[in-house]
């Protein structure tokens, strides 16, 4: 098993979390590696610095997210520096976290032009309104066709139905599942856009790992159906 997502350090509850901590619980679960960034703090550089630091302490088990603010007058810098001297595999992008409106945010094009040149993913939360809306980062999938993007919690709560509409014809849109909790929406997803399409993430530490699991046996899944959205999909994008 492969988690697509994960965090680290400093909540917002005041509790810490180290990559001790992370490799514990993917051993718990008997999961292989996860894909972690680190959203919480005001430095970019200094959050992706964990990450890397997390990334050398245990570099088979930890794969590294660049969180990227575009409203950072040196985002594209810490682009290059994440994907090209760090060797991240990924890139978080979280308008919510970061207060901007993805749709009025032009500085993204740019960026996202850069990234599509490493060949990584883009990690974007989807779901929280008015800031995180699938559609507003399905019109960034469908100007950049070259970018695989990974659509979290599936649209979350408000937004499940809507996420499968608006990426059903973006093939390069995944969904990830973490904290998409009605069933009906995860059938939509498999049925809709199929299990080459949907990646298991967790969300850890803020979602209890388990039930994150336990959610997805609803679906009526073969082994190989399992197979690629427990691993073999997030081993593809992360060129693991």
């Amino acid at each position: 098993m492969i988690d697509y997502h994960v965090h680290m350090g400093k909540s917002s509850s005041g509790h810490v979390t180290t990559p001790d901590d992370l490799v514990a619980y993917l051993d718990e679960f008997g999961i292989q590696c996860a894909g972690l960034s680190v959203l919480n703090g005001i430095d970019t550089r200094e959050q992706n610095d964990t990450v890397q630091a997390a990334c050398l302490q245990y570099p088979d088990r930890i794969v590294g997210h660049a969180y990227i603010n575009p409203r950072d007058p040196k985002a594209i810098d810490e682009v290059h520096r994440c994907l090209g001297e760090l060797k991240m595999r990924g890139v978080q992008l979280h308008s919510w976290k970061h207060g901007y409106y993805p749709e009025n945010t032009p500085a993204l094009d740019g960026i996202l032009d850069v990234i599509e040149s490493y060949g990584v993913p883009v990690l974007v939360h989807t779901g929280t309104a008015p800031l995180s809306l699938p559609q507003q980062w399905a019109i960034y999938a469908e100007r950049h066709p070259g970018v695989t993007f990974v659509f979290e919690h599936l649209g979350y709560i408000d937004y499940g139905y809507s996420c499968v509409e608006c990426v059903r014809n973006l093939e390069n849109v995944y969904v990830e599942t973490s904290g998409q909790v009605e069933i009906p929406v995860l059938f939509k997803a498999y049925h809709e856009l199929g299990a080459d399409r949907i990646i298991f993430g967790s969300d850890w530490p803020y979602k209890y790992p388990k039930s994150e699991i336990v959610r997805l046996e609803v679906l009526p899944l073969s082994d190989e159906e399992k197979e690629k959205i427990f691993h073999a999909n997030a081993a593809k994008l992360l060129k693991l």
